[in-house]
Parts: C-alpha cells; sequence; structure tokens
C-alpha cells in the first residue's frame, strides 16, 4: 500500500472533491476515482460517500484519518533528515496560524528563513484557537502560531505577550477612559468572534463574570473592528489585529490587564522535522 494513494486520499479530503484534488495534484477526475477505488479494495471498506456536495468520509475513513496524516507527516520528516544530510535542504513545512500572525510575522520569518533555505516549501493556512488546536492534534499542520491554552495537548512554545485591547468607535463614551474596567462591558452591545472552546476573548469575559450583549459574531477579527467602526458595538481585540490600523475606532487597555500569550505549537517536540526545528529558531530572533 504506498504512501501516493495516501496522499491522494488526504487531497481528496481536505478539498472535499475528486475534481479538486485531481487539479491540485495534476490528475484526471477518472485517475483519482480509480486510486481511491484500488485504495479501499487495499483496506477492504469504502472511504468516501459520493454526493451532490462533493465527498465526505466514511465513519471508516475518519477512524483512520488521525494516523495517516501522522504516516505523512512521519514520511515528510524522513525525508526532510535524508535531505538535510545530502545537503539537498528540501522540503515543505505546514503552518496554522492566526490572521495576524500571517500578516505581520510570518512574511518577514520566511523570508529571512527561505534566504539560507530555498528549498523549503510552505503551505499556510489561517483559523481559530480551536481550529489551530485541532489541526496540531489531527497532523495536518506542523507547527501552528497560537494563544497558549491551558487545556490543549499540545507542546507550547512562547514568543509573545499580545495585550487584549477595549476597542469603540471614536467618541465612544469608553474612551473617556485610559483603562477600561472589563465590568462596564456587563450588558453592552458587543461584536466578538465566532464562540469556540479556546476563544481568548470569551476565555477573558469568563473569568471577569461579564455579559456583554453579543449583537453580532464574526469568524474574523477584521470583521469585528470594521462593525466597531460603523458604530454597531464595542468589542475586545488583540493588540497585534490593530498594529498599524487607523479608522473610526479607539483602543485602551483592560483593567484588570489581560493579554494573549502567542507562541508555537508543536504536537510533540521529540518528532521536530530539520525545517520545523530551524523555522522555530529563526521565529524566535525574529521576536526578540
Amino acid at each position: 500500500m504506498g504512501l501516493r494513494k495516501w496522499n491522494v486520499f488526504l487531497a481528496v479530503v481536505d478539498s472535499g472533491s475528486f475534481t479538486k484534488a485531481g487539479e491540485e495534484l495534476g490528475y484526471t477526475q477518472a485517475g483519482i476515482t480509480q486510486m481511491m477505488k484500488s485504495l479501499e479494495k487495499e483496506v477492504g471498506f469504502p472511504l468516501f460517500h459520493k454526493g451532490h456536495q462533493g465527498v465526505s468520509l466514511t465513519k471508516e475513513g475518519v477512524a483512520l484519518l488521525p494516523s495517516i496524516r501522522y504516516l505523512l507527516a512521519a514520511n515528510e520528516a524522513l525525508n526532510q533528515e535524508i535531505s538535510f544530510l545530502t545537503g539537498a535542504r528540501k522540503g515543505t513545512l505546514k503552518i496554522g496560524t492566526y490572521t495576524s500572525c500571517s500578516i505581520h510575522w510570518i512574511p518577514g520569518i520566511i523570508h529571512t528563513f527561505r534566504k539560507e533555505y530555498p528549498g523549503i516549501h510552505f503551505d499556510i493556512s489561517e483559523g481559530n484557537e480551536a481550529e489551530l488546536s485541532d489541526w496540531i492534534r489531527d497532523h495536518k499542520v506542523d507547527i501552528a502560531f497560537t494563544s497558549y491554552q491551558n487545556s490543549a495537548s499540545y507542546h507550547f512554545i512562547h514568543l509573545y505577550d499580545d495585550p487584549m485591547l477595549a476597542v469603540m468607535p471614536k467618541g465612544h463614551p469608553l474612551a473617556a477612559y485610559d483603562e477600561v474596567p472589563i465590568e462596564l462591558f456587563e450588558s453592552s452591545a458587543f461584536v466578538v468572534s465566532d464562540y469556540t472552546y479556546l476563544n481568548d476573548v470569551h476565555r477573558i469575559l469568563k473569568t471577569a463574570g461579564v455579559t456583554p450583549d453579543i449583537k453580532y459574531t464574526s469568524h474574523n477579527d477584521y470583521s469585528i473592528l470594521s462593525m466597531v467602526e460603523h458604530n454597531l458595538g464595542i468589542s475586545i481585540l488583540p493588540e497585534l489585529i490593530l498594529r498599524g490600523k487607523t479608522g473610526n475606532f479607539e483602543a485602551r487597555p483592560l483593567k484588570p490587564y489581560a493579554l494573549r500569550r502567542l507562541g508555537i505549537a508543536v504536537a510533540s517536540p521529540g518528532d521536530l522535522s530539520p525545517a520545523m526545528k530551524i523555522f522555530i529558531e529563526y521565529a524566535q530572533n525574529y521576536l526578540k
């Protein structure tokens, strides 16, 4: 049972379509279909349900998925070790990240990194706290730029403390405070990111025992900022989101002071590929 078929399997899973997977990998839809039928014959059970909206995994396929991601991640690490030992220094590094980190940090880190390691390619995916934690656990990404969560199972390398700020439209009464007491958010019209079990803003509000009047939710922090600018509510956002931004908003520190601890998450410090080890060093040096 070759790894090539499992690579195709993952491409189908991640794209949700035989056609899209074929376009990504340079195969025809018929070729993808044939390979997946052959794979199903080898394992002895169906892997995909087919529908009008594309394909989805059977329960057996879902059960196999974490092991397949781990297998292919280990194979990539092995190939990188061989590549670095022979001087070729090639491979792929899959990075999960917040949008704010992908804008302010990752381009600079990669720019410096690729001067010495041009053979390393990058696959970057943006997600929220819960998604990034799941991607690390399931080996969908090699490393993730995320905030530290007590309940997460990943290994965390701290890089930066990012203040959480009260954000309001210009001229809002809260702008009169040098530091905004978090209790003033109680019952206030509020715009916030979608709830996930690891969300930093929801964690801060819960810890303070404050329940704002949530009017709007969004998956994107920059959409939240735009809603605040249009007087749809106030919010709490990380300083990194606001960095370099101007517009119809003001930001103040929270009282009590709150932050998110940003860093790099990996599944296990003992399973780092050569590219992962070096990239983490570059990230640490970049953010000193």
